[in-house]
């Protein structure tokens, strides 16, 4: 059984936020696509999702070479208070509202994981400089 405790750590990282974000928005993605939408190294990226699948936050299952992920509704559904921490977290965070802008954008244009890294090349991320 998770605890609070461990929940509330692994959800104290603005990248694992931005992360259970797109996750919430988008029900089951890829990891090369969750890179991508975020604009993160593969290695953060593995990190991160341990980070989540450790505290049970979401849950990975493989589908021909590729590892999805998406949230564990149990978790969600015991655990109500996370469905609003993370709608403060969105509110608190212009890169979550870029990153839902961004799935939009991958989900319209027909491209899928196996075609992420072209997707990726004619939409690079925007970072905003530090302190605006």
């Amino acid at each position: 059984m998770e605890d609070t405790l461990t929940l509330l750590k692994a959800m104290a990282d603005e990248t694992r936020l931005r992360v259970v974000s797109l996750l919430r928005e988008a029900e089951d993605l890829c990891s090369c696509e969750i890179e991508a939408i975020l604009g993160l190294a593969q290695s953060n990226t593995s990190r991160h999702l341990t980070r989540l699948r450790y505290a049970r936050l979401v849950r990975s299952y493989k589908r021909g070479q590729w590892v999805h992920f998406r949230i564990d509704p149990d978790i969600w559904s015991r655990h109500t208070y996370l469905a609003g921490l993370l709608e403060s977290a969105r509110a608190d965070l212009p890169a979550a509202a870029r990153d839902l802008d961004r799935l939009r954008s991958y989900r319209a244009s027909g491209f899928s994981c196996t075609t992420i890294d072209q997707w990726a090349a004619k939409n690079p991320p925007q970072f905003e400089a530090y302190g605006q």
